[in-house]
């Protein structure tokens, strides 16, 4: 650590992060959270480093930088029986990084029912005696053990400070794609189809952006669909509802894809409907091309 005491280390954090948004408010607020974030994943490292994976959006802004969709939490996938978990995240909060942060993660309310299963807490960060950022840390637990997975490197957002980056496993790519596409097409609580309109455009990015293994895709989804058992694979991508409109206008802006959610439905139905329809059941996802070219 550069800086001798925490109030000066926040000074010189605040201005740094000012000067990097250089005027974005929206910006601004999102590298922020990126801070936050990034100390809690140090502490998790630090603490329990084979007991958890990183997905979510978290994740995706870790894959794809600037042209991921903003994200207000973390989510993690818990790899250790759940009876060690609170004590784990108690010793992440009390551990000491050397960056001047003070952690406090705390339960709240949520049903796990509501939340997929999930354990939700919140997690409060200050420095130098003042609050900094506070966000949601959503912790599932998958059943099965085997799960791929790749290392990410999370931002260098305070190396000006000695502080590197830390190294951290995520779920493979393959994995996201097949969760987005089960809570884009399952029913929720009351009948309601789903309104994740967030998860037709981290579909479209991922799609725009980064190759994918047929094979692997193909066999992400089967073990999503069949964990969680609310509804079977379906043939294709089904066309989003009228009311989607504006709300992927707006998600499509940020990111910069197109935004009409026709053709949205296109891409995603691009990428996902010859896996589901067993077209292609070998072979790579082409970005730049926005098709799968088949081996074998």
């Amino acid at each position: 650590m550069k800086y001798q005491d925490p109030a000066s280390f926040r000074q010189a954090l605040e201005q740094r992060l000012k000067d990097r948004a250089d005027g974005d408010g929206a910006l601004l607020a999102r590298i922020r959270k990126r801070v936050a974030f990034d100390r809690l994943l140090v502490r998790l490292a630090a603490v329990a480093r084979e007991q958890w994976l990183l997905k979510g959006g978290i994740a995706l802004d870790l894959r794809l930088s600037a042209r991921a969709r903003s994200t207000k939490d973390v989510d993690i996938e818990w790899r250790a029986e759940d009876e060690a978990l609170l004590d784990i995240l108690l010793d992440a909060a009390t551990h000491d990084s050397g960056d001047f942060f003070v952690l406090t993660i705390e339960g709240t309310d949520a049903p796990e029912d509501r939340l997929g299963g999930s354990h939700r807490f919140k997690v409060s960060t200050s420095l130098a005696g003042r609050p900094f950022e506070s966000f949601v840390l959503d912790v599932g637990h998958r059943e099965t053990q085997e799960i791929r997975s790749e290392t990410l490197r999370t931002d260098d957002l305070l190396t000006f400070a000695g502080i590197e980056p830390v190294e951290v496993e995520a779920i493979a790519l393959e994995v996201q794609v097949a969760e987005k596409l089960h809570a884009l097409t399952r029913t929720y609580e009351g009948g309601r189809t789903s309104t994740r309109t967030k998860d037709l455009v981290d579909i479209v990015l991922i799609s725009t952006l980064s190759s994918l293994d047929a094979e692997s895709l193909k066999r992400e989804i089967q073990e999503v669909f069949t964990s969680r058992g609310t509804h079977p694979v379906p043939y294709s991508v089904p066309s989003p509802p009228p009311e989607w409109d504006q709300p992927f206008q707006h998600l499509a802006s940020e990111v910069g894809i197109p935004n009409k959610v026709t053709g949205g439905h296109r891409a995603a139905a691009a990428l996902l409907d010859p896996i589901l329809s067993g077209e292609v059941p070998a072979g790579t996802w082409e970005p730049e091309i926005q098709r799968w070219e088949k081996s074998g």
